[in-house]
């Protein structure tokens, strides 16, 4: 479009920019006063952020404890699917519901006028708003959240990287448990069965009481090693490895994030003058239409 089209007039553009300045001044200085006052009046929200990277699921092998030549081969940090569950467990509604809870945040947001649990349910969607998870392409989570208490924030994201721990550590925990029960009640069993071998060993023939006494020394043999898999089992579950690593734990801000009063009276500015540029070129055709 060339400045000759009578469409768009550079020249006859700045002109009637120039005989309305008062006007574009003014609406510009208003905008970016209310917008002034408005930043000022709504509350200022802290951000807190942990950084975290996911542990080797492998170092929760009991093998590694008790075998030399592997424990080298296990790396101390997952994988991108390794954090994926770190992420899933952090994102849980039950993981939300803890946090609400623990920190009162039913009034914190000040909720009102509806049972406790749908109270409880909106205060966890409004979390969820002010709570962000984000992977990196470092391998990393961050978990970051916003509230007008510097201090709240730290805490919650702090406490979130401990729920996390304790629910991969439970999952591991309730493994090692399940696993010592059933080898309980097989030594069980078979203690009861190399009593009742002896038994009958005494009362057998010599033919009958080889057998019995060959029977009962491969059953002494496998009564042994259930007891030390349940011994490694125990030990294991006393020495849990590590669920993730923090790479930076989250403290209170320094200032507060939003909202970023610069950038939103920059904005403001910016925007009113294009605004009211265009409405007074706009009305200015009409005009001469």
């Amino acid at each position: 479009m060339s400045m000759s089209d009578p469409s768009f007039n550079l020249l006859t553009v700045v002109a009637v920019l120039r005989k309305r300045w008062t006007l574009i001044v003014f609406f510009v200085v208003a905008s970016v006063v209310v917008a002034a006052i408005t930043v000022y009046v709504v509350p200022a929200y802290y951000r807190s952020t942990a950084t975290v990277v996911s542990a080797n699921p492998a170092l929760a092998d009991k093998a590694r404890l008790f075998n030399t030549n592997i424990q080298g081969l296990y790396s101390y940090f997952g994988s991108g699917d390794d954090l994926d569950r770190i992420y899933g467990v952090a994102d849980m509604d039950t993981t939300y519901k803890q946090l609400v809870d623990e920190f009162s945040l039913v009034d914190y947001y000040r909720l009102t006028g509806d049972s406790f649990p749908l109270l409880r349910r909106k205060a966890v969607l409004r979390l969820r708003k002010d709570l962000d998870l984000q992977k990196t392409d470092k391998n990393q989570l961050l978990i970051r959240v916003w509230t007008r208490d510097r201090q709240l924030s730290a805490n919650i994201v702090n406490r979130m990287v401990a729920i996390i721990e304790a629910t991969e550590n439970a999952v591991w925990q309730d493994h090692y448990r399940r696993s010592m029960e059933q080898l309980e009640a097989s030594i069980g069993a078979m203690e009861t069965h190399y009593v009742q071998l002896s038994d009958s060993i005494s009362r057998a023939d010599l033919a009958r009481k080889t057998l019995l006494v060959a029977r009962q020394a491969s059953l002494l043999d496998q009564l042994q090693q259930y007891q030390k898999t349940r011994d490694e089992f125990r030990l294991a579950a006393q020495i849990s490895p590590a669920v993730l690593y923090v790479m930076e734990k989250a403290v209170p801000a320094a200032k507060a994030e939003r909202p970023d009063k610069v950038a939103v009276l920059l904005a403001t500015s910016l925007l009113s003058f294009v605004f009211i540029c265009l409405l007074v070129l706009v009305n200015d055709r009409k005009k001469n239409a």
